[in-house]
């Protein structure tokens, strides 16, 4: 199915499936990803953030980040059918907010290969 603009993940249920019946990547040590293979046939995300990330500046940007991200994905044609709920691990307090864009974008590409590769 093509689609250029992914679905969102809203529903807690859906955050609690992909977790109990997905697998789990780390590209990076404060980047999680879990996903499963969904049916709808196109891309679902999810972005979890919780307040030991960050201020809600810090937190919005992230999930700014994420959705350009698979955004860019789309347009470029590279197509997943999975649930993804990326989830950012607490770190140092200034971490996040010194997270430069490239690092972001590396890691991701990196969670987004492998879970190319394990569908």
């Amino acid at each position: 199915m093509e689609n250029n603009s992914p679905l969102t993940i809203k529903r807690s249920s859906e955050f609690l499936s992909i977790k109990q019946s997905g697998k789990r990547h780390w590209p990076t040590k404060w980047l999680l990803m879990n996903y499963k293979k969904n049916t709808e046939g196109q891309l679902c995300f999810g972005v979890t953030a919780s307040r030991k990330v960050g201020p809600a500046v810090v937190r919005n940007k992230l999930k700014r980040w994420v959705r350009e991200y698979f955004r860019a994905l789309l347009k470029a044609g590279l197509f997943l059918e999975a649930d993804i709920n990326i989830i950012f691990k607490p770190m140092d307090p200034n971490f996040y907010k010194g997270l430069r864009h490239e690092d972001f974008v590396q890691a991701m590409d990196r969670g987004v290969q492998s879970i190319r590769k394990n569908l």
